[in-house]
């Protein structure tokens, strides 16, 4: 059952200065619109996105944001999919859509892609792994107590059933054939836990990303692989990627690249000019959502990749009225309240494609 957030309070705004702000913004955060012979993939958590009552013209944003977008995997749909409908036809006739059944929590996972620049091809299930390939693993947690940096070990940590299977799909766009695997990974507690019981929480947590990337490396370079290249994208709940942090090393382990949220590097192996945010949440301290490309030629074709930070100037007329009226600190907080209501919590990444 989703926990929703709740409605803050009245939110007027102008929905063509709304969507004016966020091509601004696009554009100040080098995300290309979409051209020939190249695919704009994205990755966006819309949180609570069915129970969450979020009005119309809300809906009608997170549309806007969707459309700069040529192939979208969507986390946190709900069983209640009305409001998704509802985006889907702003979208437009170029736009259609595939889902998984729910899972844990009531979730769906959902593509979005444009008819015009991407086919479906014939690979798509979920990632259910028969006991027999479930890993074992020891797993590392780093935490603090009592002033003191400490780590306990979970030695041949026994892998449980995903919460949520990971949805693939296998598309199609210009001469590129690729499988995306979209996820949402199992969060339990964080690592920096007083209670055992937490730690082993967030010791399961690193075996599904480590079951996923196990996964991923074994069917891109399996004998009879459908194909090699592969993308993992979603919310995996990497809360930072620092160097004692064992879900990003579970992540990249078998050689998957992910989205550096450190540096200024591209994904892939081309250089560009991008924009590091900090973090895919909107208070900016957190890395839960990844993108991460199979070790293959595959790399070669990504010229760009980014997180495109939306919550830095939509709603500028109620941002001015709470900060009018309060310090700065109480004031991101309170505004924070209307983002995640009417939005989301998650930025989406987002990533572009030769194709040609």
């Amino acid at each position: 059952m989703a926990i929703t957030f709740p409605d803050p309070g009245p939110l007027p705004f102008n929905g063509t200065k709304e969507r004016k702000a966020l091509d601004k913004h696009f554009t100040a955060r080098n995300v290309p619109k979409s051209r020939d012979g190249h695919l704009l993939v994205a990755s966006w958590n819309i949180a609570n996105l069915g129970p969450q009552d979020r009005p119309l013209r809300s809906l009608y944003v997170i549309a806007h944001i969707l459309k700069r977008f040529d192939l979208v995997a969507v986390q946190e749909l709900n069983d209640d999919f009305g409001h998704f409908q509802t985006i889907l036809k702003r979208l437009g006739p170029k736009y259609n859509f595939v889902m998984s059944d729910k899972a844990g929590n009531d979730e769906r996972l959902a593509f979005i892609y444009r008819v015009d620049k991407v086919e479906l091809d014939k690979v798509w299930g979920e990632v259910a792994l028969t006991k027999r390939e479930y890993p074992k693993r020891t797993v590392t947690v780093h935490y603090r107590q009592g002033g003191e940096d400490k780590t306990q070990k979970f030695s041949n940590h026994r892998f449980i059933p995903f919460d949520r299977n990971p949805y693939i799909g296998s598309f199609i766009s210009g001469r590129v054939e690729f499988i995306i695997a979209n996820v949402h990974l199992y969060y339990g507690a964080a690592q920096n836990s007083t209670s055992e019981k937490n730690r082993l929480k967030y010791a399961r947590r690193v075996l599904e990303i480590h079951a996923l990337a196990r996964w991923a490396h074994r069917v891109s370079t399996g004998e009879h692989a459908w194909d090699r290249d592969i993308l993992l994208m979603g919310d995996m709940n990497v809360p930072n990627t620092t160097h004692n942090e064992a879900t990003i090393k579970a992540l990249r382990e078998f050689g998957w690249r992910s989205l550096d949220y450190e540096s200024n590097d591209n994904i892939g192996n081309q250089p560009a000019a991008l924009s590091r945010i900090g973090g895919s949440n909107i208070g900016n301290d957190k890395t839960y959502d990844q993108m991460a490309v199979s070790p293959s030629r595959f790399s070669n074709r990504i010229t760009g990749s980014g997180v495109f930070d939306f919550d830095n100037v939509v709603f500028a007329t109620k941002w001015n009225q709470i900060r009018a009226a309060t310090t700065h600190s109480k004031a991101i907080k309170e505004f924070r309240k209307y983002l995640r209501f009417h939005l989301s919590d998650h930025r989406p990444l987002w990533l572009e494609l030769k194709t040609d």
